[in-house]
């Protein structure tokens, strides 16, 4: 390349850097602002994972390149983001338990009502890889939409028994899609303020109101004792239309195309926006809840936001360990669905315990994965 032609790589080098910069910082750094306030910066945050990934691959064409001014801006703004890219891309791995008998193993899965995002099923292959997973307590999240038991649906009723003898404490209906399996007894922590009003009926009346967190006082063996937090915060918003135009307009290139794209997106942020405040709102009642809380907990669920969001770092505050982000590897996605791939699902934690693997596995037809971690207790008994 000609000494001209150098010049003009690296000048359009920097200028493309420079907008690479302020993405990664925005969507990083997003999630420290509350959308009550200004809400662009939380969807900034949902493309923060594009964003290092378009980073560190500039930075190492920069560097193949030598265009030092662009890898150190580059290299500077990953820097700068470091809290939301351990949170994002972990390296741990995980570690094998010191103490394998005080170990338990915990599930946390959004299986949409047992509903098959893959057509029909005789037998629901969601359910059927909770009881294949040997954990010990697996908490779910619109398991109960209808006002049955869940284990009478068609697809779960042949699997009823076996439900039963694995799970001898459990929570069938009523929970407003709250569920929790166990091996060990609890009793529900029921709190009126973890839920959201809707309408100007009779809030007693359970259309009326949504409750996006419950919480479970598990006895655990050898007296130990565990709240677990269930939680399903308020969802992205979007309906099947948004997501058929979102797929669809970046295919389109007439004038009148380029019109409903600008639509689109005003429509889309609308709905993301207001998402992203009632979501707010609910952060900070469940924070207000775990404050209160005793010292063994776990906070898990379908959170409906990423790492590094808003919601996110108020849930989890400055107690509270990511399971993920401690014992986790890399990128990963829990949502699955109109390629939407997006990690909303998080298990939060603290007390005398400790996380030492965890798992997002591809199991089940829902729209979620499910989430396997394995902890271990740190207070070592006889």
């Amino acid at each position: 390349m000609s000494r001209y032609g150098k010049r003009i790589w690296h000048a359009l080098l920097l200028i493309i850097t420079l907008i690479v910069c302020a993405w990664v910082l925005l969507s990083g750094w997003g999630g420290y602002v509350n959308p009550l306030r200004w809400a662009l910066p939380s969807v900034a945050v949902l493309t923060y994972p594009a964003a290092i990934i378009v980073a560190m691959v500039l930075l190492l064409v920069a560097l193949i390149t030598r265009g030092w001014k662009a890898s150190i801006m580059l290299a500077v703004s990953l820097l700068l983001t470091l809290p939301a890219l351990r949170v994002n891309m972990p390296l741990s791995g995980g570690h094998a338990p010191a103490d394998s008998a005080a170990t338990f193993k915990l599930l946390t899965y959004n299986v949409t009502g047992f509903w098959s995002m893959h057509g029909h099923e005789d037998v629901s292959l969601s359910m059927r890889y909770i009881l294949d997973s040997d954990a010990d307590l697996v908490v779910l999240q619109e398991a109960s939409l209808e006002p049955h038991d869940f284990t009478d649906k068609e697809n779960v009723r042949p699997m009823k028994s076996e439900i039963e003898r694995k799970y001898p404490y459990r929570s069938s209906y009523g929970y407003h899609d709250l569920i929790i399996l166990s091996r060990y007894p609890y009793e529900v922590n029921d709190d009126i303020s973890l839920r959201n009003y809707f309408g100007t009926g009779e809030t007693k009346n359970t259309k009326y109101y949504h409750v996006y967190a419950k919480a479970f006082d598990v006895s655990m063996p050898e007296g130990r004792q565990l709240r677990i937090v269930n939680v399903h915060m308020q969802s992205i918003g979007l309906n099947h239309s948004d997501k058929q135009v979102y797929r669809n307009i970046t295919h389109l290139d007439s004038v009148q195309s380029r019109e409903q794209m600008y639509q689109a997106r005003n429509s889309l942020y609308t709905k993301l926006a207001r998402a992203f405040r009632r979501r707010a709102g609910e952060a900070h009642q469940i924070r207000k809840v775990i404050d209160t809380c005793p010292e063994n907990v776990i906070v898990c669920g379908d959170f409906n936001d990423t790492p590094a969001s808003y919601t996110y770092w108020t849930v989890r505050g400055d107690d509270l360990a990511d399971a993920y982000a401690q014992c986790g590897r890399g990128l990963t996605y829990t949502f699955n669905k109109d390629l939407m791939l997006f990690n909303i699902d998080h298990i939060f934690y603290r007390g005398k315990l400790d996380a030492v693997n965890i798992k997002r596995v591809k199991a089940g037809t829902s729209d979620h994965y499910p989430l396997l971690a394995t902890f271990e207790w740190q207070d070592k008994k006889n």
